[in-house]
């Protein structure tokens, strides 16, 4: 749902269609130990920012070089555990290079790592919305104007230079087998804190539709199934999101009235993975519609398994027909480069 425009620029220098061209022929990698993941993420000292992820059993530090954003060159060195949260870093380098140095951990009661101190130095941990478990995740202030608002934005028109391009009629997604349907848009447990739709069923085009069963039976083929969280959205609701932001947050969000969204066209879904078996949805790097640098394809923090798990469902996706984007794991859009317009045929009106 959140919009190109946040965080831009984050990742620029990678190039997103040779990113993942293994991950369907890979074995999954094992999930670590609870104890490691809770020392995973963010930590920022000293004017520096220090990254750690797991990678084959292993812990990794990304030093980030100044000006690069998203970690994507930054300096990475292997830890070498010594004991438990106490580490050494044996490369050489802008953190090293007086030789080894020490690396320690320090946790809160709960487990979860708090600070970082490289040898003389010490960093601070900063948690990421709903990345503490039962934490706070991030959401706009509630507003009491909902009726108004969507009155105002079922009045206002498509503009005209989107309504031109190609239509294709819209498909109920409840008709696919195998994926699990969770409008997260239909209820209050959102980034909005309020219903944008007024109904669960979710759409897209015929072709978008039959492109994401194609996706479904890939990732079946290695016991996952797909959910959606978001697909077609008619215009009016667009127009709605757009006017429930304040002022200093509309760039979250394409401008309705000169962009649109993908969605509007019924070709753009927002997609993750559950395991069909126990009906537990996979935890990716991010949660969906997580404001973060985490929300960015290739963010390269997480566990190994979190990564080829959103690896998956890209090279699925991409497999499909959809083409993925960079500030958003979740998010792709079938037939990309036609020009569709954009529609605002009401949920209810559809069957």
């Amino acid at each position: 749902m959140l919009g190109k425009k946040l965080l831009a620029g984050v990742i620029a220098g990678f190039i997103f269609s040779n990113f993942y061209n293994d991950a369907l022929a890979k074995r999954a990698p094992e999930e670590p130990q609870r104890d490691v993941k809770y020392i995973l993420g963010l930590y920022y000292g000293n004017g520096e920012n220090i990254l750690i992820r797991e990678d084959g059993g292993e812990l990794q530090l990304f030093y980030r070089i100044p000006g690069d954003k998203c970690f994507a060159n930054s300096n990475v060195y292997p830890l070498t555990k010594n004991r438990f949260d106490h580490y050494t870093m044996i490369e050489a380098g802008p953190m090293s290079r007086f030789g080894e140095v020490s690396v320690k951990f320090e946790r809160d009661e709960d487990g979860y790592g708090t600070s970082l101190r490289i040898g003389g130095h010490v960093y601070t941990r900063y948690f990421f919305s709903g990345e503490r478990e039962g934490g706070e995740v991030m959401r706009l202030p509630a507003r009491t104007d909902w009726d108004a608002l969507r009155h105002e934005a079922n009045s206002i028109s498509v503009p005209a230079a989107l309504s031109r391009g190609k239509q294709e009629p819209l498909v109920n997604l409840a008709t696919l087998k195998g994926i699990r349907l969770k409008n997260v848009y239909a209820g209050s447990d959102n980034f909005f804190q309020a219903p944008l739709y007024t109904t669960e069923r979710m759409y897209l085009t015929r072709s978008a539709a039959a492109a994401l069963a194609k996706a479904q039976a890939e990732v079946a083929k290695h016991g996952y199934s797909l959910i959606v969280w978001d697909a077609y959205r008619p215009w009016s609701v667009s127009k709605l999101a757009s006017m429930a932001l304040p002022a200093n947050q509309k760039d979250m969000l394409e401008n309705p009235d000169t962009e649109g969204s993908p969605h509007n066209t019924g070709n753009a879904v927002d997609v993750g993975l559950y395991e069909p078996s126990t009906g537990v949805e996979m935890e990716m790097i991010s949660g969906f519609d997580e404001p973060s640098v985490r929300q960015y394809s290739k963010f390269p923090g997480g566990t190994s398994y979190q990564r080829y798990l959103r690896a998956l469902l890209t090279e699925a996706m991409l497999n499909a027909g959809f083409t993925g984007v960079e500030h958003e794991w979740w998010h792709f859009q079938y037939q990309a480069n036609v020009q569709y317009a954009h529609l605002n045929i009401a949920l209810e009106n559809l069957k």
